[in-house]
């Protein structure tokens, strides 16, 4: 009896992060153009792959174009639902400066530019979603 319980937990944990592994590709519009490290990327439909949240992250946009990026480093977040982008944006210009995976778990940043003295950023969310 023990040991089936224990390959009934095993098998369990396996559909679930299979789940979860699945889940992690998502899909998005940008509706501006923004930096992520060196490159520079146009407003428009991207699919983001989260599975390397603790390494690297994959953004492609519709045409198959793909920038991988390293986060410099994670953080925290407040167990969400919603998996989203964060952007700050500096006199018109916007960087990728996180991604919240969703759920629990650990928010991946971004290097972003540093605002000048009296210099006023704001930032702008952009909501990921499952990708079709």
């Amino acid at each position: 009896m023990k040991s089936l319980t224990t390959r009934l937990m095993i098998a369990a944990a396996a559909l679930v992060a299979a789940s979860a592994a699945s889940a992690q590709v998502t899909t998005t519009n940008i509706p501006f153009a923004f930096k992520v490290g060196s490159n520079v990327m146009a407003a428009g439909k991207y699919h983001v792959d989260l599975r390397g949240l603790g390494g690297t992250v994959v953004i492609r946009d519709a045409a198959w174009h793909s920038v991988t990026v390293m986060p410099s480093s994670h953080m925290d977040t407040i167990p969400s639902s919603v998996a989203k982008l964060v952007f700050q944006c500096n006199r018109g210009n916007c960087s990728l400066v996180q991604i919240w995976p969703g759920g629990s778990g650990l928010a991946a940043t971004f290097k972003g530019p540093k605002p000048t003295r009296g210099e006023e950023a704001s930032l702008s969310v952009v909501t990921l979603f499952p990708a079709e």
